[in-house]
């Protein structure tokens, strides 16, 4: 059977990106299929293809994982940073110093999309593996704990985004971080009065909006506060103005609760959204 055209070269350039980085051989060969005539590459070329890249992943696996017991032996242990398709630190620099006191190396290190995961960075695996063997299942975390609150410390009048945050409530009065979400909105709402012509949504219709973003600094006060209104229909926008005041307003005279991040009182971004009608 001939692959559609579309769906044949999608896979032809994921192979190519994905299992052919550290095979030089296999990479031309990718790139020959490619040159090809789209309609003459047939599904059974492209089994053919990705079992030899499988038999070949399967050999450097074993290689990298003989490489790292080899590297053990000689006293040698790495923590990889991992990238890609995977949470990210903010802290890896003093992560690093700290990894050097106890005389680990660190390197870095990437998920593949398609690659699988019992096949790539075998290297690593077994690195992990030892690290935890000699200095137990809760040093890498507690290693980390100790790197971001230095990076904290370090970096203590940076305006944190809203997600590296510690999951409370900066609304006052709610009770738990999910309330925060529910409780702003429903109270801006309270004092709010629609203008009389004020077209509301229907039921078929999208809905409007108002979006702000304001920073929220350790004192408690705000500043930049940055609004952006959205109506599904256009005639409400003749009332832009008597929203964004009311949202100014409500921003301003709030006794919002400073974040936290690590525990450590920060300043920080926060985004609201407010639903019309």
């Amino acid at each position: 059977m001939i692959i559609n055209t579309g769906i044949k070269v999608l896979s032809s350039l994921i192979i190519l990106t994905c299992f052919s980085i550290k095979n030089k051989r296999l990479e031309n060969r990718s790139e020959s299929l490619l040159k090809k005539h789209t309609d003459t590459i047939t599904n059974k070329e492209l089994e053919e293809y990705i079992k030899e890249e499988r038999k070949y992943l399967d050999s450097q696996c074993i290689a990298e994982k003989a490489r790292a017991e080899a590297d053990i032996k000689k006293g040698k242990l790495v923590y990889f940073h991992y990238f890609g398709m995977v949470k990210s630190y903010r802290s890896n620099d003093e992560m690093d110093v700290l990894l050097k006191q106890n005389n680990i190396e660190a390197g870095t290190a990437l998920y593949y999309c398609t690659v699988p995961l019992e096949l790539q960075n075998c290297y690593e695996g077994v690195m992990s593996k030892e690290i935890k063997r000699k200095f137990g299942p809760k040093f890498i975390d507690s290693l980390r704990h100790i790197a971001d609150l230095q990076y904290i410390k370090k970096n203590i009048d940076k305006i944190y985004d809203f997600e590296e945050c510690d999951t409370i409530s900066r609304y006052p009065g709610s009770k738990s971080y999910g309330d925060f979400f529910k409780d702003y909105e429903k109270n801006f709402w309270k004092n709010i009065k629609y203008p009389d012509e004020f077209e509301y949504r229907k039921d078929k219709d999208f809905y409007s909006s108002i979006s702000a973003k304001f920073t929220l600094h350790k004192n408690g006060t705000v500043s930049d506060i940055d609004i952006d209104l959205t109506f599904q229909n256009k005639k409400n926008y003749k009332y832009s103005s008597y929203f964004i005041n009311e949202t100014k307003n409500f921003i301003k005279k709030t006794k919002w609760v400073p974040a936290k991040t690590m525990g450590v009182i920060v300043n920080s971004r926060v985004p609201l959204t407010f639903f019309f009608k």
